[in-house]
């Protein structure tokens, strides 16, 4: 009797709590899917800043004049996994949305956008270049005018110290409050995510080491190739010559090694002026990359078209002559001087 007493009691127990969690959860569900309730003269945009966590977000909601519960709005973003992935910008708060609808838009990065309030990365540009556009950028906070770039890489906890090709080309939008520093950050954590990503999926046997040597060649193929559809092509002619042990040959890591002293306008390339980048002077991959690079040129390092070319010559309007031996390319050298009205000087 007192067995049965007792179990009646544990099940009732048990019941109750049950009851209490279901009511809980449907409580929980009700509230995350139910509108928002927004008033005539509530302002209905917020700020989200890089490195708010999910308090000061339900904060900046309510400063709008909207009612929400942050203990429900942190315990739901946690629940569903959203409280680590919310992007930073200007949100707007339709009256349609929950606030599972808002999270999302947090999560996806569903912000106002505005083209005087960001900053765009061009691939192929090198990393003076990035330091220029966010210097002359008026919206943002100036914090790195006065830092060198080797301790410009030490704030970003970055295993390299140069900082050439590190970060990814894109277009990154303007909150209050971002300075040039947090667009840096975000440009550099994406350059690895996707880089590493990448890397994982490589294509076997290729005479690259590590994701940084990826990288540089990477950097190469974005320089050399016109068009996007010969990146694998021109990548399997500088992979074919690694594997051979022959130098790259490639006059852009020259044009980039020789810095101030190149002037475009004069095209005074110097082969023969020996810096750590000159493929024409030393064997295998220059010291660093030598620009920007996008994903495209990425995956034409890891995954380089299978194929026994050894040279190639651009011929202008994006057209690339390719060859397998150095007598068909000195030839195709030779028709392209002779169409040009040039003398054959090799």
């Amino acid at each position: 009797m007192f067995l049965k007493k007792n179990f009646y009691r544990i099940y009732i127990f048990f019941l109750i709590v049950v009851v209490f969690l279901f009511c809980s959860i449907m409580n929980f569900f009700i509230w995350s899917i139910k509108p928002l309730e927004i008033k005539q003269n509530d302002r209905n945009e917020f700020i989200v800043k890089f490195g708010d966590n999910t308090r000061d977000i339900v904060k900046a909601i309510r400063n709008t004049g909207i009612d929400i519960s942050e203990d429900k709005f942190t315990f739901v973003a946690y629940l569903c996994k959203f409280d680590k992935n919310f992007k930073a910008g200007i949100y707007k708060i339709t009256a349609h949305d929950s606030p599972l609808s808002l999270m999302r838009k947090l999560v996806n990065g569903d912000f106002l956008r505005n083209d005087q309030f960001r900053v765009v990365f061009i691939e192929g540009w090198k990393f003076t270049k990035f330091r220029e556009e966010l210097k002359k950028n008026s919206f943002l906070k100036k914090t790195i005018s006065n830092i060198n770039d080797n301790d410009l890489m030490k704030m970003i906890d970055s295993d390299f110290l140069y900082p050439e090709g590190l970060f990814y080309p894109d277009t990154y939008y303007i909150v209050p409050g971002l300075s040039d520093f947090d667009i840096l950050k975000a440009s550099y954590k994406k350059n690895q995510m996707i880089l590493s990503g990448l890397w994982k999926n490589r294509c076997k046997d290729l005479p690259l080491n590590t994701p940084y040597e990826a990288l540089i060649l990477a950097s190469i193929v974005e320089k050399e190739a016109s068009v996007i559809e010969d990146r694998r092509r021109i990548s399997g002619v500088f992979i074919n010559r690694l594997k051979l042990g022959m130098r790259l040959q490639s006059d852009p890591t020259v044009i980039y090694g020789m810095g101030d002293l190149f002037d475009a306008k004069k095209g005074n390339i110097d082969l023969k002026n020996d810096t750590p980048w000159n493929t024409y002077t030393r064997y295998g991959l220059p010291l660093t990359p030598i620009s920007s690079v996008s994903i495209s040129s990425i995956m034409a390092a890891l995954h380089p078209e299978d194929h026994n070319y050894i040279y190639f010559l651009s011929i202008g309007n994006g057209a690339t002559e390719f060859s397998e031996d150095l007598l068909s390319h000195n030839a195709k050298v030779y028709n392209f001087l002779i169409n040009k009205g040039d003398d054959f000087v090799r």
